[in-house]
């Protein structure tokens, strides 16, 4: 089974009503589900090769935004590392949202980013001896999949940035 990543932009009226009926995020994917951005397996490895630490904006994917720029869809409760509730679960929990002023940080650390220079730093080896998730970084097609991956990443993220939406993020 896999943890494949999912991206979504949203709006200010569509993050409004999220927040107001969580349970309303199925239907919208759903209904914008050609606007879904699939990482699939690629995000965990995306951030570990873009991010210099936990701190680092472009670690969001991995541990999340401040409060103040971002939270769950839906209630959800941890307690010593066991769930204690979860309003709306997407798959592998539910779904968090990014607000647009912390997506232009993101964007910022991002765009010099291009295909090319994630290309350049894209170390297959690092990642197999680091245990990047999923693993197996050294078979045939890997290495192109990862950066189409960080390709639609980045082209999402950007995007969102620049027109002012939100980002809807989920695991599934």
């Amino acid at each position: 089974m896999s943890v494949d990543h999912y991206l979504l932009p949203i709006t200010d009226a569509e993050l409004a009503s999220l927040l107001e009926a969580p349970a309303r995020v199925r239907d919208l994917v759903q209904q914008r589900s050609d606007r879904v951005v699939t990482l699939g397996e690629d995000g965990v490895a995306i951030v570990s090769l873009t991010a210099t630490s936990d701190q680092d904006p472009l670690s969001f994917l991995r541990t999340g935004a401040p409060d103040s720029q971002s939270g769950w869809i839906g209630k959800y409760v941890e307690e010593g590392g066991r769930v204690i509730t979860c309003e709306v679960d997407m798959g592998y929990g539910p779904a968090s949202y990014y607000r647009n002023s912390f997506l232009i940080e993101v964007a910022r650390k991002l765009q010099p980013l291009t295909r090319d220079a994630f290309a350049r730093k894209c170390n297959l080896d690092w990642l197999e001896k680091n245990h990047v998730y999923p693993g197996g970084w050294h078979n045939e097609g890997m290495k192109e999949i990862l950066i189409d991956s960080f390709d639609r990443y980045r082209t999402c993220v950007l995007g969102a940035a620049k027109s002012g939406r939100h980002l809807l993020v989920w695991c599934g």
